[in-house]
Parts: structure tokens; sequence; C-alpha cells
């Protein structure tokens, strides 16, 4: 489950602007993945990763 939030995030961020926008815009890490979270996608680092590997 945790594989498809990280893939849906990564679409979301292709195709969404302001979204893409605001994640780039959040320095501090930490926040970075509250607001992240707060969007509805969880997944780890090593999800995310193997997400895009996957896609590319």
């Amino acid at each position: 489950m945790c594989q498809e939030q990280a893939k849906a995030f990564i679409e979301k961020l292709k195709h969404d602007e302001t979204f893409r926008e605001t994640v780039i815009m959040i320095e501090d890490v930490e926040a970075k993945l509250e607001y992240i979270n707060q969007e509805g996608y969880i997944f780890t680092s090593d999800e995310l990763d193997f997400a895009v590997s996957s896609i590319l």
C-alpha cells in the first residue's frame, strides 16, 4: 500500500504544479514530510526510491 502511495505522490508532483511548488518551497525536511503526510501520502524513503525506479 505504501508503495502505491509513493507512486501516487510522484504522479501528483508531475501533474499538480501548485502541489509541486509547495513541496519544493518547504526547506525543512521534517516540515516537508509533515506536509506530504498531511496530504495523505505516507511512505518510507525506501518505498519512494522503489517507486521512482519502477516509474523510470
